[in-house]
């Protein structure tokens, strides 16, 4: 493994902010119509995700919302547990 020369590190963080950048755009463009179309919907109406999960967010506005935000920030906790798991992680720098 070869660390980044001083006179592109400038690139490489350009061109991964640009990334970052897309990406998040990409899911705030699925997230509203998800919520507002899927899980909206689902948590108003009698389906399996209302019966699971209304009793911990209920059935009014914003329901779909809630369960997108949570399951989203559960997500994520996970895989930051799994990348804190992972040896490979550990072993990046040598």
């Amino acid at each position: 493994m070869e660390t980044i020369s001083p006179e592109r590190q400038g690139r490489v963080f350009a061109a991964s902010s640009l990334v970052l950048q897309l990406v998040s755009a990409i899911a705030t463009f699925i997230a509203g119509p998800l919520s507002d179309l899927v899980l909206e919907p689902a948590m108003r109406s009698p389906t399996i995700l209302s019966s699971l999960f209304a009793p911990i967010f209920g059935n009014g506005a914003g329901a779909g919302i809630a369960l997108l935000y949570v399951s989203c920030s559960i997500a994520m906790f996970a895989i930051g547990a799994m990348g804190y798991r992972m040896p490979q992680l550990y072993r990046l720098e040598e």
